[in-house]
């Protein structure tokens, strides 16, 4: 609250600030203007449909993902230790190709 209807500094005054605050932010009227809510998805039925093309390249998109995966899992499962690991870990992270 910018302005506290109660401007009163003694002990009193402070309790009824801090049960005004409080209490305010709690009413269901005054939580919408605290923090707007999200607007909802739409329906399956009203969702915008992807067209043929978009659907190949997304499954295309999923399988290149998955194979990239899954040669990072076996390059890192071909190490001998801990340490070893964590060095190709470090390695994959600063590598921008792999």
């Amino acid at each position: 609250m910018k302005t506290p209807p109660f401007a009163d500094r003694s002990l009193l005054g402070t309790c009824i600030q801090l049960a005004q605050t409080a209490f305010y932010e709690a009413l269901p009227a005054n939580v919408e203007q605290r923090a707007p809510v999200a607007p909802r998805a739409l329906s399956p039925k009203r969702a915008p449909q992807r067209n043929l093309l978009q659907r190949g390249l997304a499954a295309l998109d999923g399988w290149f993902y998955r194979q990239r995966q899954a040669s990072r899992e076996e390059y890192l499962s071909r190490a001998q230790n801990v340490f070893e690991l964590e060095a190709r870990m470090r390695e994959l992270e600063r590598s921008p190709h792999f």
